[in-house]
């Protein structure tokens, strides 16, 4: 009977002949998707590494992170995720990615549980009960990244009621009596929170809390664009708007430029977020944020991930990061 070499495997198999090697040898640096099809063929073709003494090596557990994900929108989600993905490979870690789609939440968490990840990183969303539970039974270690609901043991985020009132009293003090809140679904504990602390900024002031300009839309162009032309419709137009997010505030700034308003003379605009897109766009917006970047807000949480995994602590923690208002180019006093 013929011996059947790794290029008749890698052959069967479909993969490069380095694969192969890969998947006998460091089978803890290859997909699992590959590790089964390469596995197949080896057992399909009856291969034999006796030959060359080097033994095909045991099934080794790819080690892997799950992030559960409760809004793509986020700007947690979408600024600390690169981050997170990046610190977890470099410590050998596959990173998967789940996203909860409203009618199936508990299905999701059931899923990611079942595939038993080494630690898991909730990225934003609320926790029930029922979820929170599951969490704690299966003994899985996790960290809640600006997620709220039932409190986690371990969680790191921001103070988001705190930077929707820092953004809305900063344009009261400046003077702004039509003040508007452009943000996404409530769907986002950020978003919510943050929607939150504009309210109890206004009342605070004592100003009267205006149905049509809280404006609670998708944050897709069209959607902001169609929530700007109804803001444009209203009797008394908004002269100052406070944005959920620094990228939601940068597209109203390009819509109120078209339409031939100037900022921050004609309009104001506040964002919430400090990113890298806020501090370098063409007018510097103006935005509540904390000195530190989201980017690293995600290497905090995995770093304290792999604290209860690898070191296995038990002590709960609790980081909320503080907020500040950094002024720029984008407000300006409604009198001059």
């Amino acid at each position: 009977m013929d011996m059947v070499s790794t290029t008749d495997v890698a052959k069967y198999a479909g993969v490069s002949q380095t694969t192969v090697s890969r998947v006998l040898n460091k089978p803890d640096q290859v997909k699992k998707e590959t590790y089964d099809k390469v596995m197949n063929a080896v057992n399909e073709l009856n291969y034999s590494s006796a030959e060359s003494e080097k033994p095909i090596s045991p099934i080794v557990k790819i080690k892997t992170i799950s992030l559960i994900v409760g809004a793509v929108d986020d700007p947690i989600y979408m600024n600390a995720v690169p981050a997170i993905i990046s610190t977890a490979q470099e410590q050998g870690y596959q990173v998967n990615i789940h996203f909860i789609a409203e009618s199936c939440e508990l299905e999701t968490y059931e899923t990611v549980l079942s595939s038993n990840p080494n630690g898991i990183i909730i990225i934003p969303s609320l926790l029930d009960k029922v979820v929170y539970e599951k969490l704690i039974d299966s003994t899985i270690p996790f960290v809640a990244l600006n997620s709220s609901g039932v409190a986690s043991q371990h969680s790191i985020g921001l103070n988001d009621i705190e930077a929707g009132y820092l953004a809305t009293k900063h344009l009261i003090d400046v003077s702004h009596l039509e003040i508007a809140w452009v943000g996404g679904t409530l769907s986002s504990p950020s978003t919510k929170d943050r929607l939150l602390g504009f309210v109890q900024a206004l009342q605070e002031a004592n100003f009267k809390i205006r149905k049509k300009r809280l404006v609670v839309t998708d944050v897709d162009k069209f959607s902001l664009f169609e929530a700007f032309e109804n803001l444009q419709a209203l009797k008394k137009k908004p002269t100052a708007i406070v944005a959920a997010t620094d990228e939601i505030a940068i597209q109203f700034m390009d819509f109120y430029k078209k339409a031939g308003y100037h900022i921050p003379e004609d309009i104001s605009i506040v964002g919430i977020g400090n990113t890298e897109m806020a501090q370098h766009s063409a007018l510097a917006l103006t935005s509540v944020g904390t000195s530190d970047s989201l980017e690293n807000l995600g290497q905090e949480a995995v770093k304290r991930l792999f604290d209860l995994v690898i070191y296995n602590q038990e002590e709960a923690f609790h980081v909320t990061r503080d907020v500040e208002l950094y002024e720029r180019a984008t407000t300006a006093s409604l009198q001059g």
